[in-house]
């Protein structure tokens, strides 16, 4: 996928792009918890602290006393976790950090890799807008698809 044909998706315009993986399970977040270490530098916050990243899900999407943020540096841009639900994995994405051909093909490679590790699709989306996919990628076709919007 080349960055002019997706430019548009990445402007800057105060708002965040979603990596979503829908109808996922606490052991989708706990393969997702193991790929990154694969895939980029994680950190871990809570509460904004630096902490430990535990090694299941479980404990970070039941405790709901603090704030959870798993960082992974994909080489540039960064992608952020908060264990909101089980049923779907989220990852926000500033656009800000998404302004070439190189930082979209990281992204993708994240996103496609994901797919592969979790046999699922992987959609960005408008930020809180999970319904509104500007990029998806098909698990079973292993292709990129961009939005007509």
């Amino acid at each position: 996928m080349l960055w002019h044909d997706v430019s548009q998706i990445f402007e800057v315009d105060g708002s965040l792009r979603d990596i979503l993986v829908r109808q996922t399970s606490v052991s989708d977040w706990d393969k997702l918890i193991s790929l990154l270490f694969q895939l980029g530098d994680v950190s871990y916050q809570n509460d904004g602290e630096d902490a430990v990243l535990p090694t299941s899900a479980t404990k970070l999407l039941v405790s709901k006393e603090y704030a959870h943020c798993m960082k992974v540096d994909l080489g540039g841009p960064v992608a952020n976790a908060h264990f909101h639900t089980s049923e779907e994995i989220e990852l926000d994405l500033d656009p800000r950090e998404i302004g070439s051909q190189a930082s979209l093909d990281k992204v993708l490679d994240f996103c496609s890799k994901l797919s592969l590790a979790l046999e699922r699709d992987v959609a960005i989306t408008e930020e809180s807008d999970p319904e509104k996919n500007l990029l998806s990628y098909s698990f079973k076709q292993r292709s990129w698809q961009i939005a007509n919007h």
